[in-house]
């Protein structure tokens, strides 16, 4: 990543982050479970920050994928410990500009 980062990458990190359902579900809600408030602001900073990081590794690139480790439950061990994001700039003429954060699989381009 660049020491000098542009006006626009640093603009971007401005911009609201929404989630998809799905990638909510998947990050900071998993098996619809009720942890207590300060592990799910955990995990959604965590994965903000890995998100802004992707971003600006590649901040032309009209989205990027990057993972996070999954919290995994105990019915869930045997699968794959982290859990692949993917975040892009969503632009409509009359929506305000977002990140939005998914799941990889959920990425339509």
């Amino acid at each position: 990543m660049s020491d000098s980062l542009t006006s626009e990458a640093l603009n971007t990190l401005r911009l609201p982050v929404v989630f998809t359902p799905e990638a909510w579900q998947h990050v900071v809600l998993p098996d619809g479970s009720n942890h207590p408030e300060k592990l799910q602001l955990d995990r959604l900073s965590n994965v903000v920050r890995a998100a802004f990081e992707a971003h600006l590794a590649d901040p032309n690139a009209p989205y990027v994928v990057f993972e996070v480790a999954k919290f995994v439950s105990a019915s869930d061990a045997d699968h794959e410990p982290l859990l692949r994001l993917s975040l892009s700039l969503l632009q409509a003429s009359d929506q305000p500009n977002v990140l939005l954060i998914a799941l990889a699989e959920e990425q339509q381009r």
